[in-house]
């Protein structure tokens, strides 16, 4: 017996809907894009500096401008940093979440001041500011007495990888060395401002729980963990030095590294898993930008 006129319709109608019932649950929801990147700390970011002196080897933004968008000619042309007065002076409205400074470069002794401007437009407003640095002692130091009025509205978090200066001098050759950037957590934390710390990339995995447990104290909010992510574009490798490195961090980075340094670390309340570890890990995943500062 044939299908009736009204059956062909109905069957017709399911053929249409199987396609979005596929992409979403089972109510046929569209699902929400994945939140990574400085999306899981902020719903919004502010950069007022094109380049970095850092030249971190594995930074996105420096691969982005050189490879990806060629804005930048090389990774000399990357290091040398150029003030974007629009956006210093850039008159800032409120949002509903926390603003992440900077994303795409660092806070240095050349652009320091140019920084603490952009960062008390961001402030004025109202608005919670996330401020992420590999951090210059000179620096923190001036932003320390600079922003103390807004200081219920701040919460620092510095870039810290590794205990050893060979390794963190490979990976990020212009920045502080790890004594700066320890010197720079206590003088946050002393003068009263929220601190945390990043880890991701973790830059030495056999020493992360050691390098955690000497941070602590002075630490009041979170240390993040993370991989280092998309080795094999973002990092050049040119010489033996460099195949070298990258087998130090590739070889550490395995499901049963992360697994052990998860059962390690999971009772410790400061510690907290970047997407990348939480994909590995079975672990819920921010629903919405912001989520996890």
């Amino acid at each position: 017996m044939g299908l009736t006129m009204k059956q062909k319709k109905e069957n017709h109608h399911k053929l249409i809907q199987a396609p979005r019932l596929a992409l979403g649950s089972v109510t046929g929801k569209i699902p929400k894009k994945p939140v990574f990147g400085t999306k899981e700390w902020a719903v919004a970011s502010v950069n007022c500096v094109k380049g970095c002196k850092h030249s971190c080897r594995y930074c996105f933004a420096r691969y982005d401008a050189i490879h990806r968008f060629k804005t930048m000619q090389n990774e000399t042309a990357w290091a040398i940093e150029t003030i974007n007065e629009k956006e210093v002076n850039k008159k800032r409205k409120k949002v509903d979440g926390t603003v992440m400074f900077p994303t795409a470069h660092d806070i240095t002794p050349q652009n320091c001041q140019a920084c603490l401007k952009c960062i008390k437009n961001i402030l004025e407003p109202g608005n919670n500011i996330l401020i992420v640095s590999k951090p210059h002692l000179v620096c923190i130091e001036v932003l320390c007495k600079e922003l103390m009025q807004w200081q219920d509205h701040i919460l620092f978090r510095f870039t810290i990888g590794a205990m050893d200066d060979n390794i963190l001098f490979y990976w990020e050759p212009g920045a502080p060395n790890r004594t700066e950037r320890f010197s720079s957590l206590i003088c946050a934390q002393q003068a009263g401002y929220r601190t945390s710390v990043s880890m991701e990339p973790v830059l030495d995995w056999d020493n992360l729980e050691k390098n955690i447990a000497i941070l602590s104290p002075w630490i009041t909010d979170s240390v993040w963990v993370g991989t280092m992510n998309f080795i094999d574009k973002r990092v050049k490798i040119e010489t033996g030095e460099d195949r070298a490195r990258v087998e130090a961090i590739t070889s550490r980075q395995t499901d049963e590294m992360f697994q052990r340094v998860y059962h390690n670390l999971k009772g410790n309340p400061l510690v907290r898993w970047k997407e990348s570890m939480k994909k590995v890990l079975g672990l819920p995943l921010a629903e919405e930008p912001g989520m996890d500062v």
